[in-house]
């Protein structure tokens, strides 16, 4: 195979990506046309063909993975060159061509988008049949997907954020795909400009690494990646002042004593940080991605399971070598997923939306990405979002087989989504319960489900892991030795309570009996029937609720089958790296497959135990392990407990013991109402001020000023445009009048110049029958009493002195006019070099 595709030439992935693309292009020009069926035949065609070149070019890669004996091994595709730029600290051009790579990261992504995403295909095949934009649907999906193939495959920063804008649209379009609703539309924009926000941090990381490290491909940023943390201030980014600026004037008091400054390396890290809790849901950009769950179900799994959230992930293993140069930036990463881990499943607790519950499940585990990658456990924050991305894209397809179900009896979008209104449909959706547990089990950590060894794992790497500063200074930032247990527990803290909460979701749904028979609104039903046409706005039949109704029934094979193979991964795909470390390398084949990627991160920036004490590590695995495990145990038996022995009457009771502590969970902590006080109101604020200063000053006084000032010249020239003879004589002689006076007048004009070795000549401007007098030394006596020829003066002087010379002048009608000239010479300089 390596004769037909080089691994300096590989073309295959030109057909990894183009499949998608092309998808996207024949159904967003001519689906309607082509009707649904050579819609959903175009885009699963698309994205099956996109996952076996991906599958035959994993295979290759790992052949020559083996060839090579586990080196960092890379498959290419040059496609163009597209440009150049320059800008680096050494002052070279930075090529930045349209070049793509495999290697073993983004050949694990790369299966994971274009495998599951297929699945998502598949279900949403079936899911979305009806809808009127069906073919504008799998237009963007399929987008959205070659967005993501861009953005792990891409060989450079400038194509992956390519591929990261890429994947912002594609959210935006489908989050918002039902734009009928302002909520669905707000959602969408919400999502958008939340992400702007940290395109902004990515954008500056960017072009930082430009500028150290002289390249924007991978190679080249390994390559200089030293230059971040070299010393001296040509290599330190000040904070403040901004831009080593110095202060003056009435800003004076803002000058510090001492300006504060942060390594390269510290800079780019945060900028970069800051772009990636923005695509991965993270404090303080997470509150975009509760609200995706305006757009279809088959979405939601497409943006929490496969695309768009892991993208955050994704790049700080990328650059895991650069990040490492930085133990602050990394303790931040940390400190920011352990947070979102726990904030975020405090208010999954009381969510009764089962996809809002779910979304805030999302943001949790991606602190639990963070926090592995933050404390330099590489392998294991990634292999989460490899194990996530089995059990969220299965939770999230049985979700919306729940969904689907529900509008078999309810028809209001909110009561179908809420688990109050379901349970016991376990006895109507039998593979659907199956895999929703199935899922449910990994998510809450069961002992050898997939969820089980690489959230443990994480657990146990953010105890024993620390970051140190790979070169030794004394400056250089150290984590203090309390920040590993403390993260550990907060982790532990939120696993405990995700078990519970997941728990809380599969028993309310699946377990007791179904409520949906006492839930239904014939009126609106009426309505909606006669706006939609009998459809509402998922594309799903309205049933007639004046009846007793139809019972919630299994979805089609084509739901049921993605939720099969989902829910299998969501089970064994754990054993692909069991987090026991009295195991062998070769029995954790993801830590040996992605060893060669975080090697050099890894080998100098990351100690395995404290003070690098690799037996007391090892030691401390069980009893973590054990914590861990407690985690899934009582978080689970809390919700047997109070949902299925006691019919969720202690959660009644607590929140009416403590409304406003609920009622602020249920509002989620009411972060999005803070958000709209501060930031959103500050630029409501700014644009009114500016739409006032645009209306008072801009239009209110440059705008009519210059008009009345246009109108004025127009009526007085209208004035002198009579079309009468006389007046344009009259207009004439005054002209010549002006003219004459200009002409008879005397003008002491002049001009200065400096002859050198202290000498100066002063010229007074010639005219017809002109006389000059001087006055030299400026008494007020002329040099001369009377008027001559002479137009020219000279001067001497010597360092430091100056003097005034007064100057007549007198034409031949006998007028006068004065002019003083003021003529110095500066001080000699005390030495010249």
């Amino acid at each position: 195979m390596f004769s037909l595709f080089p691994v300096n030439d590989y073309a295959l992935i030109a057909v990894i990506l183009g499949m998608p693309l092309l998808g996207a292009f024949v159904n967003g020009i001519w689906g309607k046309r082509l009707g649904d069926a050579a819609v959903k035949l175009m885009a699963l065609t698309a994205m099956a063909v996109s996952f076996l070149a991906a599958l035959v070019a994993f295979v290759m890669l790992a052949d020559a993975v083996g060839a090579e004996k586990n080196e960092h091994v890379k498959l290419t595709w040059m496609a163009w060159e597209w440009m150049h730029t320059s800008g680096g600290y050494g002052g070279s051009s930075i090529p930045i061509d349209v070049k793509f790579s495999i290697d073993a990261l983004s050949g694990v992504m790369m299966l994971i988008i274009t495998g599951v995403g297929f699945l998502i295909h598949l279900y949403a095949s079936s899911y979305m049949e009806g809808d009127p934009g069906y073919a504008r649907f799998f237009a963007y999906l399929n987008l959205f997907v070659f967005s993501m193939l861009v953005l792990v495959l891409a060989d450079n920063l400038p194509l992956l954020f390519v591929g990261w804008e890429g994947v912002g649209l594609c959210s935006y379009l489908l989050i918002g795909f039902w734009y009928e609703n302002a909520a669905n539309a707000a959602a969408g924009k919400k999502a958008f400009i939340a992400n702007r926000i940290g395109d902004f941090g990515l954008l500056c990381g960017m072009f930082l690494l430009a500028h150290y490290t002289d390249s924007l491909d991978w190679n080249g940023i390994a390559h200089g990646a030293r230059n971040l943390i070299l010393p001296g201030e040509a290599f330190r980014v000040y904070v403040w002042p901004l831009g080593n600026g110095q202060y003056t004037g009435l800003l004076h008091f803002l000058q510090p004593a001492h300006p504060l400054t942060v390594s390269a390396a510290t800079a780019v890290g945060l900028a970069l940080l800051l772009g990636c809790t923005g695509k991965s849901a993270q404090i303080p950009l997470y509150v975009w991605l509760p609200d995706a769950m305006a757009g279809p179900t088959p979405v939601s799994a497409l943006i929490h399971a496969a695309t768009m959230v892991t993208a955050g992930i994704y790049l700080i293993c990328r650059l895991s070598f650069v990040f490492v140069l930085s133990p602050f930036v990394m303790m931040v990463i940390a400190i920011v997923g352990a947070s979102t881990a726990l904030l975020a499943a405090t208010i999954a607790v009381v969510q009764n939306d089962i996809k809002k519950v779910l979304a805030y499940s999302t943001v949790s585990q991606l602190g639990f990405m963070f926090l592995g990658v933050g404390v330099g456990a590489f392998t294991a924050g990634f292999f989460h979002v490899f194990t996530h991305a089995f059990f969220k894209a299965c939770l999230f397809l049985g979700a919306g087989s729940v969904i689907h179900a529900m509008h078999a009896r309810i028809h209001d979008d909110v009561d179908a989504q809420d688990i109050r209104k379901m349970g016991g449909l376990r006895k109507w959706l039998p593979w659907t319960h199956i895999t929703f547990a199935a899922a449910t089990a990994a998510i809450i950590g069961l002992p050898f489900t997939s969820g089980f060894f690489s959230k443990d794992e994480i657990l146990y790497r953010a105890f024993v892991d620390h970051t140190v500063s790979p070169v030794t200074a004394a400056h250089s930032f150290v984590p203090p030795g309390w920040i590993g247990p403390l993260l550990f527990w907060i982790a532990v803290l939120a696993a405990t309570l995700t078990s519970f909460y997941m728990c809380r979701v599969y028993i309310l749904t699946f377990w007791g009996d179904f409520k949906g028979w006492t839930v239904g609104r014939p009126s609106l039903l009426a309505t909606q029937e006669a706006e939609h046409g009998g459809h509402d706005d998922h594309g799903h039949h309205h049933d007639d609720l004046t009846t007793p109704g139809y019972p919630p029934h299994e979805s089609a094979w084509q739901m049921t089958v993605p939720l099969m193979v989902l829910g299998l991964f969501s089970l064994f795909a754990g054993f692909l790296n069991p987090g026991f470390h009295l195991l062998k390398p070769e029995n954790k084949p993801m830590d040996h497959w992605l060893e060669p990627v975080f090697k050099e991160a890894s080998e100098h920036a990351v100690l395995f135990g404290h003070g690098n004490d690799e037996a007391w590590a090892e030691h401390m695995e069980w009893p973590l392990a054990a914590c861990g495990f407690l985690a899934f145990a009582i978080g689970s038996a809390l919700a047997y407990y109070v949902y299925v022995r006691k019919n969720g009457e202690p959660t009644k009771r607590l929140a009416e013991a403590a409304p406003g502590l609920y009622q602020l969970v249920l509002d989620k902590w009411r972060v999005d109402e803070l958000y709209d006080a501060t930031v959103l109101a500050a630029v409501d604020s700014l644009a009114d001020t500016s739409a006032v200063v645009d209306r008072t000053i801009v239009d209110g006084i440059l705008a009519r000023l210059t008009s009345m000032i246009v109108a004025a010249s127009g009526t007085v020239l209208r004035a002198l445009q009579t079309g009468v003879v006389q007046v344009y004589a009259a207009t004439m002689v005054v002209g010549i009048a002006f003219i004459a006076w200009f002409f008879a007048a005397p003008h002491a004009s002049y001009t200065l110049t400096d002859s050198g070795n202290d000498d100066y000549v002063v010229t007074a401007a010639p005219g017809v029958g002109y006389g000059y007098r001087w006055d030299s030394d400026g008494d007020g006596t002329p040099d001369k009493p009377s008027f001559g020829a002479d137009s020219t003066l000279k001067l001497h002087l010597a360092p430091g002195k100056d003097v005034t010379v007064n100057l007549e002048v007198k034409n031949a009608f006998g007028l006068v006019k004065k002019a003083a000239i003021h003529v110095a010479r500066p001080n000699a300089p005390v030495s010249q070099l």
